[in-house]
């Protein structure tokens, strides 16, 4: 009998997607069972917040009281609550809390601009781009090539954007009782 063992990089590679799978489940396990258990209602009001456009559903994620205290403020529909509250940013789920608050951050930039405009230039693509239609292969290829500018694009640094938390409570029926 003979046993057919894998050869070349096989066994590499099977080593190194094992430890990527299991680095990925370590690292996303936790968060699945708070993911599944956000109402639809958060990201609702989460995504009206972090835009400008009416986001349909919005107002009808709020309680009653709720309700009444943004009518207080002339807030009666979807399109109201984007003209009045939303504004362009970010947003991602932060926690749970003990209580039962649900904690969002959201990230308004001051200096807005296109982040991956930003990194084509902070990597230097308009002047290879250029040297390489001029034939100038060596002025291609010394083209300064700041990666930590692109990064900092990247990962919106640049954009001196301004935080925000809110925590959310939310009752019975899925819609939002408190805002904090």
């Amino acid at each position: 009998m003979h046993i057919r063992l894998p050869r070349l990089r096989r066994p590499v590679v099977t080593v190194f997607g094992a430890a990527a799978f299991g680095a990925l489940l370590a690292g996303a396990g936790p968060q699945v069972p708070t993911m599944l258990d956000r109402p639809s209602c958060l990201d609702t009001v989460m995504r009206a917040v972090a835009s400008d456009r009416a986001v349909a559903g919005t107002y009808n994620c709020f309680d009653s009281n709720l309700q009444m205290g943004l009518q207080s403020v002339g807030i009666d529909s979807d399109s109201a609550f984007a003209a009045r509250i939303g504004q362009d940013g970010d947003y991602r789920f932060v926690h749970k809390t003990e209580d039962g608050g649900y904690v969002y951050e959201f990230d308004r930039p001051t200096t807005p601009h296109d982040k991956f405009k930003g990194v084509v230039v902070a990597l230097g693509l308009p002047e290879t781009s250029a040297d390489m239609r001029g034939g100038k292969l060596g002025a291609a290829l010394t083209v300064r090539r700041d990666l930590r500018a692109a990064w900092a694009e990247i990962s919106g640094k640049t954009q001196n954007a301004e935080s925000k938390l809110y925590t959310f409570y939310v009752g019975a029926d899925g819609k939002i009782t408190a805002v904090k």
